[in-house]
């Protein structure tokens, strides 16, 4: 994990951009200039700790080019293999190098051979060109801004700021102040962009041309029960092990959940080198999984380290929280994993965690609500399980089946209050038609949304900047893009079923030997005592528009 920046700007001005990064990559800082095009990189060492690794980089075997790459490359061993097969030398142990050398061979055609999280920039001299991509999810940022013939791009957008002017987008903060969310192609601050995920970019002669490489699509087949276990415990296997690749101590984040569960039963099992690591909120009852932490501790026979966070520390954290992030954020509720990340970098380089299952396998209530309210038996199960909480559910499918107007009066109706507010700080009132996407009826259509568009993006985001503020690099072994395909090959009723959501998962959590914990129905997420610490800001926030808008304010006074 690292930093990259670059453009054909002066070095000095990418050097003091790439240096207000150096905190994704405290290991080693390079730069280099050709022909006008200037590029520059932080590292963070995690695959091959030599110098010979460090960035820029390039390679004897194609030194036209030259390299920027943030992530991993987790199948670089395979890939490296078969590059030799072609009689392609390497010169270091690291996955940047088969990068390049893949690049060099197979061309734009090596995005679909990496099983990665990454971001990378190849200058090519030749004709000063610079090819741009980004892995399938977008797990790890790149955001680039153009004014006029000029490129510059950089891992986060604090880098941005130092090349380019701070305006902020009001219709972008509107947006996210109301709806938690923003347009999928803009920041809040215009003119910077984030670079598409799936994509990859060729900048020439002042103009960038954008072109999708992956397409994820809703194709269920006819799956057992068996097979699918099957079939998802020998992905996550691989995937894992894949993930648990490193020259450094490796952690495993665990909450007591399903997701992580799973995840600490595999390491086990590969016998990995790992520690693990708990979040407890004890004094906060409502919100602790001390308890679940404890049980999976006890199921997979290790020690977890428990980190307990003080509301009073958010106090000190606040604005390195929020400047790490960049852009407003939905809740304080990540304030709990930036807690964990600062402990776990202690001991750690590396973090695993189960970030993704939710959206691939329908674990939110809004799933639910989708799947019930089409599916009159699976209410009654429901029902039967969760009680009023699943009418809240129904209800969720309930608005979702509305027809447009009748959804737009009801967004009017829920919104109204905040709507004032916004008008009170001189923003503009976005659409509420911006809404009318997040409540579509269609069960599978609301997961790939949430994967693609809305949840998922947002939560890895959050992750990298919690995880790269404390020089600590983050992995997901659920957005595997082969599990993502897998997902939503599966048919809805292995998702949903018998009054559980996650169903394929829980069953495969108790094949693995936690039963308990496959079966609970409380789990509570990164939860945080949301009102206690805005109030020990000083603030006293009503709802999470409030919050947001003391996020807001905290980055315009940056």
């Amino acid at each position: 994990m690292c930093s990259i920046c670059g453009g054909n700007y002066p070095l000095e001005a990418i050097k003091k951009a790439s240096s207000v990064m150096a905190h994704r990559g405290p290991d080693f800082s390079g730069s280099f200039y050709c022909n006008g095009i200037a590029l520059a990189h932080n590292r963070l060492s995690i695959i091959d700790l030599q110098k010979e690794a460090n960035q820029p980089f390039v390679s004897p075997f194609c030194p036209h080019l030259v390299l920027v790459f943030n992530g991993e490359i987790y199948n670089y061993l395979e890939l490296k293999a078969e590059l030799e097969g072609f009689g392609i030398p390497f010169f270091t142990k690291s996955d940047t190098e088969v990068l390049l050398h893949a690049f060099a061979f197979f061309g734009q055609k090596c995005l679909e051979k990496f099983n990665g999280d990454f971001a990378f920039v190849i200058l090519d001299k030749r004709d000063n060109s610079l090819f741009l991509a980004r892995d399938r999810l977008g797990n790890k940022p790149l955001f680039y801004g153009i004014q006029g013939d000029r490129i510059c791009f950089a891992s986060e957008i604090k880098g941005l700021l130092e090349i380019l002017p701070c305006v902020f987008d009001k219709e972008e903060i509107a947006k996210w102040l109301l709806f938690s969310n923003g347009s999928k192609d803009k920041t809040i601050y215009q003119g910077i962009l984030p670079f598409p995920s799936a994509h990859f970019g060729v900048f020439k002669n002042g103009k960038l041309q954008l072109t999708r490489y992956w397409n994820l699509k809703i194709t269920p087949q006819n799956y057992t029960l068996d097979s699918a276990l099957d079939e998802l415990e020998d992905l996550l296997l691989d995937s894992l092990k894949l993930r648990l690749q490193s020259d450094v101590q490796v952690g495993l984040s665990v909450s007591g959940g399903v997701d992580s569960s799973i995840l600490a039963h595999l390491v086990a099992r590969l016998n990995g080198e790992c520690k693990f690591f708990g979040l407890s909120f004890r004094e906060f009852q409502g919100v602790d999984e001390s308890v679940y932490i404890d049980e999976i501790g006890r199921d997979v026979e290790v020690e977890i380290c428990e980190v307990k966070p003080k509301i009073e520390n958010l106090r000190d954290d606040f604005r390195k929280l929020v400047l790490g992030q960049d852009e407003i954020f939905r809740s304080l509720s990540i304030y709990a994993q930036f807690v964990l990340f600062k402990e776990i970098a202690k001991t750690c380089k590396v973090v695993l965690g189960g970030q993704g299952a939710d959206e691939l396998f329908g674990g939110y209530y809004h799933h639910i609500g989708r799947y019930v309210f089409t599916h009159k038996d699976a209410f009654k199960d429901r029902l039967r399980l969760y009680g009023k909480e699943a009418l809240n559910e129904y209800m969720f499918g309930l608005k979702c089946s509305l027809d447009r107007e009748l959804k737009l009066q009801l967004f009017m109706e829920d919104n109204a209050k905040d709507l004032e507010k916004l008008e009170k700080m001189g923003l503009p009132k976005p659409s509420l038609e911006n809404l009318l996407e997040r409540f579509l009826l269609d069960f599978n259509q609301g997961l790939l949304l949430d994967t693609l568009e809305f949840n998922l993006p947002n939560l890895l985001r959050y992750e990298d900047r919690n995880a790269m503020t404390h020089s600590l690099e983050n992995r997901t072994p659920f957005t595997d893009y082969r599990v993502v395909e897998f997902a939503f090959r599966l048919p809805e009723h292995l998702k949903v079923a018998q009054g559980y959501g996650k169903y394929l998962l829980r069953v495969l959590l108790e094949r693995l030997g936690s039963k308990n914990l496959a079966w609970r129905k409380d789990k509570k997420g990164f939860a945080v005592p949301e009102l206690e610490l805005a109030r020990s800001l000083g603030y006293n926030a009503q709802n999470l528009f409030d919050v947001r808008a003391m996020i807001f304010e905290q980055l315009r006074n940056r």
